[in-house]
């Protein structure tokens, strides 16, 4: 139902937008943005869906949505998906007090 290529535009509560692209293939994710690959996995409960994402820097310097410079992170999102779109929410692992958006849109299958 959702495997294909995503685009991802998204928000932190620390002010800071990004937009990368995302590769849902039975269960697993891959992607990345300017600055950032994304590992992971996902599950599916109807429209419903969790991810966890292993989020790691390959450009020096380069600041995440999350004002982090140089670090990996664990991030923990889930909501809503169907065959076109999807929003989540969610937070990084290792900084539960940040909070992050995703608007899911798919662009090819």
């Amino acid at each position: 139902m959702i495997n294909g290529l995503w685009t991802a535009e998204f928000a932190s509560s620390a002010g800071i937008f990004g937009a990368g692209v995302v590769v849902f293939r039975e269960g697993s994710l891959l992607g990345g943005d300017a600055g950032y690959t994304y590992i992971g996995n996902y599950t599916l409960d109807g429209e419903k869906f969790k991810a966890h994402l292993l989020v790691q820097p390959f450009v020096p310097n380069f600041q995440s949505v999350f004002k982090t410079v140089g670090q990996s992170f664990n991030l923990n999102v889930e909501g809503s998906i169907n065959e076109v779109s999807g929003v989540g929410h969610g937070s990084p692992a290792e900084m539960p007090s940040f909070r992050f958006s995703v608007k899911l849109t798919k662009k090819h299958d």
